[in-house]
């Protein structure tokens, strides 16, 4: 092993992320088992719009004052705690468009600082967008991670990276696109060897001439699997934007299939405690009962069945959104000046595109209704098969004006409902108006 720098200094000519570019990597990489550098992938116009995009979301944050989703800072490689990040963070919003450098300065002055942020492509749907189109040929070729993906986003000068030597998720795959400006170098050791040197116990400086090293810079790709052991370095500021493969195990996707049944169930019988029993003479089911009064659906179905079918709901969902795990925040949530039910005339006389590369994707489960699936959100709404022409419409990524688009349509339900159905998928940000 050996910790000298694995990387290739960067020519002027840029790496395509095509189909063969990313079939290189794949190659590179050895089918995604072992870490890899190349150099030059991003244009500078994709960094400098990762860096904004990034900063609205901090932006964002900031506003709403929230952690929620991932939002961590560190100072001197420890975690800062709520009412820090109430003073000193929150307090300062980023400017619009801005790409961080002045906010950096006001929060932090001169300290060595980290920031972790995950799911960005919550909030920013053109980082969602562009990340997308990027990664788009190499999920035609491999396939959508089973647990989808999503990103983290690392910001700092902090050194050796504060979580210490750690191995990522089980299945979870990283892929860094570094913005810069500062280089990066991570160091990895293979699980066999750092475990049988007993890594966890030992100090940094004993393990860095047994790893191997990676160096990077602004607009290079780093990829890494997940059972690498490794630490990053970042002396001077950057940015790093890593979409994660959650390709885990059948456990966890036992844990998300459960879980998404407990979510459809959202009565408020939910929320009540239930009785105690006084032993195995007093079990009473009538509490199981309760759970399921108001969903004869998922109380009805064998087992196994209610399995395939939230299984295929939740693939559904996901592929609609591009593998993304995490659904976009809507209109609704966002603008005080937009509600579906009072606002759907704003989808009137506009022209709307579906963003590439989404689709919409829909399923009928009985004569009545249509389900659709759109950017990760299931929306049902009664059947007419001009819909699935209009889906099929969208579905192709142009540019439709919203009269043409609901035409046929507005001859056999009132011009109201087909706009309603365009605002559905407004507030899902599945849809936007281009004009």
């Amino acid at each position: 092993m050996s910790n000298a720098p694995l990387s290739i200094v960067n020519s002027t000519e840029k790496f395509q992320l095509n189909r063969a570019g990313w079939e290189n990597i794949l190659h590179k990489t050895a089918n995604f088992t072992a870490p890899e550098v190349q150099t030059n992938v991003l244009e500078s116009e994709d960094r400098i719009n990762f860096r904004k995009w990034i900063f609205d979301v901090i932006r964002h944050i900031c506003i709403n004052k929230t952690n929620a989703y991932g939002f961590r800072v560190y100072l001197n490689s420890e975690i800062v705690n709520k009412d820090y990040l109430t003073e000193n963070v929150y307090s300062h919003i980023p400017a619009v468009e801005s790409d961080g450098t002045q906010w950096i300065e006001d929060v932090f002055q001169d300290q060595k600082f980290g920031i972790i942020l995950n799911f960005s492509e919550k909030f920013s749907m053109p980082m969602a967008d562009r990340l997308s189109a990027l990664i788009h040929p190499l999920l035609d070729h491999l396939g959508v991670p089973s647990n989808g993906m999503h990103t983290t986003v690392f910001i700092g000068n902090y050194g050796f990276t504060p979580l210490g030597i750690h191995q990522d998720h089980f299945g979870a795959n990283v892929i860094h696109f570094h913005l810069g400006p500062g280089d990066k170098t991570m160091y990895t050791w293979e699980a066999g060897l750092f475990e049988s040197l007993d890594g966890k116990n030992k100090p940094l400086a004993e393990l860095l001439p047994l790893a191997n090293a990676y160096h990077f810079e602004q607009d290079d790709l780093f990829f890494m699997p997940w059972d690498q052991y490794h630490i990053g370095q970042t002396d001077d500021l950057s940015v790093g934007l890593t979409v994660w493969f959650d390709n885990h195990s059948n456990h966890a996707l036992a844990e998300r299939l459960l879980k998404s049944i407990t979510m459809q169930m959202d009565n408020e019988n939910l929320q009540e405690i239930t009785k105690m029993q006084h032993g195995i003479a007093d079990i009473d089911y009538n509490s199981v009962e309760e759970i399921f009064k108001n969903h004869s659906k998922i109380a009805d179905l064998p087992f196994k069945d209610l399995l395939k079918e939230v299984f295929s709901d939740f693939k559904m969902a996901l592929f609609s959104n591009c593998g993304w795990t995490s659904i976009p925040i809507t209109m609704e949530q966002i603008s005080d000046d937009f509600k579906v039910d009072e606002n759907f005339g704003l989808l009137d006389n506009v022209y709307v595109q579906l963003p590439y590369p989404f689709q919409l994707y829909y399923t009928r489960t009985n004569a009545e209704d249509i389900t659709i699936y759109a950017r990760g959100a299931k929306i049902t709404i009664r059947f007419n098969p001009l819909l699935e022409d209009i889906i099929n419409q969208l579905n192709t990524n142009e540019i439709f004006h919203t009269g043409s688009l609901l035409k046929q349509l507005n001859e056999e339900w009132p011009p109201q409902a087909g706009l309603y159905f365009l605002a559905l998928l407004y507030n899902k940000r599945a849809l936007y108006i281009t004009d």
